[in-house]
């Protein structure tokens, strides 16, 4: 059962009742992956429409990141939008084909970029400038949200043929090794092997891939060995979550543990990464909806953040975070059950981003793949 339904039967069928809105913003995320099977582009996805970087010569390039891809397509399987096997499977081969040592030097791929028709890959369209080229926003993320959407594709359908071959098993180890080597003594995982902060965003999606890791090995490779170091480790990182991140004082999560063991207070005058990352406990699976601790993160944002003092992130959602339109959150909101604030989200984003008739959709950038999952998450109901 998806997330989107599963509240819906718990805190009613009207909590939904957008119109079905979910299957244009599916579309839409469909719709920025590249179909050309002959390009090395093919089954990649764009981070957005648009372009991401014009050359001097005025050559235009699309961003493809791993990250954002990942969580894009795993809520196109868990809300069963139409074609999300097909596309999710192009997407992994598109992850599969990546998983070398020029484009995943850090054992994941590298963000890719793109001519509009799926042209000129490369990883540096920008040399020197450490986010157009040869780009690992995160390791442990990038690597984590990919097992969850190896698991989401097998139970949405896809054979278990395509995932159980000795080659899709053997790079599937590596991928997990990649993620292993990077949990610490404390349980926590640094972000990339060459950057060692221990975020609190990064710790949730890998508690989650790690156990959508141990599923695959138990239900597609029959490898109760592994599968069960793997659920280990997730139950350690799920402890050191609440252990080394968890303010009981300020009833707040720390953002990062730094590589000094600093943990800095959350500010919720911030929204990324301080508030916005409150609620990954929640989206993640780490921590329950009906956790007091979760109540009390939501009704200090929800104080903070409610067009007062600051920007209300459910009624001007485009004035929170310098015009990004942070998904995520509402998404964690509808699962603590705060119906009314997510109603009012949705509204808001369908004004600024749903063109006239609903016939196109408009979600300039700032605006992702990522946030349109979470989007379509949201907009998924029953009829």
């Amino acid at each position: 059962m998806n997330g989107a339904r599963a509240v819906a039967e718990v805190h009613g069928s009207d909590v939904l009742a957008f119109a079905r809105d979910d299957v244009l913003v599916a579309a839409w995320i469909a719709g920025q992956q590249y179909a050309n099977s002959q390009l090395s582009s093919f089954g990649g996805i764009r981070v957005g429409q648009g372009t991401a970087y014009v050359t001097a010569s005025g050559l235009r390039y699309c961003r493809v990141s791993p990250y954002s891809a990942n969580l894009a397509v795993r809520a196109l399987l868990e809300v069963k939008a139409p074609q999300a096997v097909p596309v999710a499977e192009r997407w992994m081969e598109w992850y599969f084909a990546h998983l070398n040592s020029q484009d995943a030097p850090d054992g994941i791929p590298c963000d890719h970029f793109y001519f509009p028709d799926g042209g000129g890959e490369t990883t540096c369209v920008k040399p020197g400038d450490p986010f157009l080229c040869n780009y690992n926003d995160a390791t442990d993320s990038a690597a984590a949200t990919f097992f969850s959407v190896l698991w989401a594709a097998y139970e949405a359908g896809t054979p278990l043929a395509e995932l159980n071959t000795p080659e899709r098993r053997l790079e599937i180890k590596k991928l997990a090794d990649v993620l292993m080597k990077l949990q610490q003594p404390d349980g926590l995982f640094w972000a990339k092997a060459d950057y060692r902060v221990k975020y609190l965003e990064d710790n949730c999606e890998v508690f989650a891939g790690l156990g959508a890791l141990a599923d695959l090995e138990s239900n597609v490779s029959d490898d109760s060995k592994a599968s069960a170091r793997y659920r280990t480790a997730a139950d350690r990182v799920q402890r050191a979550i609440f252990r080394e991140l968890y303010d009981s004082r300020a009833q707040l999560f720390r953002i990062a543990k730094f590589e000094n063991g600093s943990c800095p207070p959350a500010n919720l005058n911030t929204w990324y990464p301080d508030t916005q990352a409150q609620l990954w406990p929640v989206i993640f699976g780490v921590m329950a909806p009906t956790d007091s601790r979760a109540r009390a993160l939501s009704g200090a944002i929800n104080n903070y953040w409610n067009g007062r003092m600051h920007p209300g992130w459910a009624d001007d959602p485009e004035r929170v975070n310098q015009g990004w339109i942070e998904a995520g959150h509402a998404y964690g909101a509808l699962l603590l059950g705060d119906s009314n604030q997510v109603r009012t989200w949705v509204g808001a984003v369908k004004h600024y981003k749903f063109q006239a008739a609903h016939e196109k959709l408009s979600f300039a950038w700032p605006f992702s793949v990522d946030d349109a999952g979470w989007l379509v998450r949201l907009m998924a109901s029953e009829p």
